[in-house]
């Protein structure tokens, strides 16, 4: 939990957070934990069940533990755990939730809309107004404005940009920069209850070639599934429909996968080119502004730390709002993510280009022996700096 002095230099800041996603709300619980006033304005018209399924490694639950919210959240869903095969089904490796929990703490898989539910109701009614595009903002005297589109303003001691990969307040800061297209599409869904495709702690992970699907227990009887596949940018669906597609994609692939497409309806596959930028470097905002989330350090999924880097953002940010001004704690804060949320960036792009999105039939030949090869210690100590992290 954050320290009872850091409520007392907090008491009535006024934070403006730009973004309702998980790393904007996941933000103003801790803001308003250690005694902001805050304020969170988000681009669409609700809050409504969004998203498919989401991971939240161990780093990301040890981080909600300070803020109060690990107990809630580790309720939502399931334990990550389970095995890695070939899309054929021969086995690779395999973890137990017993041995992911080395990291200090569970990881879970869950569904995203009740992980935003869950954030919601740790705060205030009429904390977060949605409908609420930004324009621009501008520095006052001690203090900055925020525009919306509708015409009303918000004025705050600081404004925190959380609001995704296509960021305004990034825009305004650093410029308008198109994201990089990381080379591949991914096509995600929800299998509502009435079978079970795997057990709880038993995920399944299939490597293709140029293509992995994933299959997960979110808990109350629900499973999350995702495909990925190397595609030109913006390709469209086929003819057939977008469920057609990922049952072709999967012709001859380990049982499971097409079972579980097969189990969600058409209208319940979302499909998504994949995206990431450059690292910022140190600085990320300026005077009263910062940014967080994907705002800051958009990332491929391939390790799964997305919103994980944003929730450890949330809970520094907090931190060192708590240690002097507002301008300085917010470099402050900079400093401290930057570096490693950098390498998060860099390592989960290389994840994807040379190992889960390898083409070549001989370099998926090779990955896959070494990997069935390697002792499943040797590993899970490769996830020891990102997951055992603690903020």
């Amino acid at each position: 939990m954050l320290i009872p002095h850091e409520s007392r230099r907090l008491a009535g800041l006024r934070a403006v957070v730009v973004g309702g996603g998980i790393g904007g709300l996941t933000a103003a619980i801790a803001l308003r934990r250690a005694g902001s006033d805050v304020r969170v304005f988000e681009r669409a018209g609700e809050l409504g069940e969004v998203g498919a399924g989401i991971s939240l490694w161990a780093n990301a639950v040890k981080a909600l533990d300070r803020i109060g919210l690990g107990e809630a959240v580790r309720g939502l869903g399931a334990e990550i755990g389970g095995e890695v095969r070939s899309w054929r089904g021969l086995p690779l490796s395999s973890f137990s939730a017993e041995e992911m929990r080395r990291f200090g703490d569970a990881s879970l898989a869950l569904h995203r809309a009740d992980l935003q539910a869950a954030l919601l109701s740790a705060l205030p009614a009429g904390t977060v107004r949605t409908g609420a595009r930004l324009v621009r903002f501008e520095h006052g005297a001690g203090e900055v404005i925020a525009h919306f589109a509708d015409g009303r303003e918000e004025r705050g001691d600081l404004l925190v940009g959380a609001d995704g990969l296509f960021s305004a307040v990034r825009s305004q800061l650093h410029g308008e920069a198109r994201p990089r297209y990381a080379g591949f599409t991914a096509w995600r869904g929800v299998v509502e209850p009435g079978r079970e495709l795997v057990p709880e702690g038993a995920d399944l992970g299939l490597w293709g070639r140029g293509s992995e699907f994933g299959l997960a227990n979110i808990g109350r009887g629900r499973f999350y599934w995702y495909l990925t596949k190397n595609a030109p940018e913006g390709e469209g669906d086929g003819p057939a429909g977008r469920k057609r597609d990922v049952l072709e994609r999967l012709r001859g692939w380990y049982g499971p996968a097409p079972e579980a497409v097969g189990a969600t309806e058409e209208a319940e596959i979302l499909r998504t080119d994949i995206y990431d930028r450059e690292p910022l470097g140190e600085v990320w905002g300026e005077g009263r502004v910062t940014l967080l989330g994907d705002a800051a350090h958009p990332m491929t999924p391939n390790l799964g730390q997305g919103a994980c880097q944003a929730v450890e953002d949330a809970v520094v940010l907090a931190r060192c709002l708590a240690q002097g001004p507002a301008e300085d704690a917010l470099r402050l804060y900079e400093r401290r993510r930057a570096a490693r949320t950098a390498r998060i960036q860099r390592s989960s792009r290389l994840a994807g280009r040379w190992f889960f999105q390898l083409e070549n039939s001989l370099a998926c030949r090779l990955r896959d022996a070494a990997f069935k090869h390697l002792l499943a210690r040797a590993q899970l100590r490769q996830l020891e700096p990102v997951v055992g992290y603690e903020v």
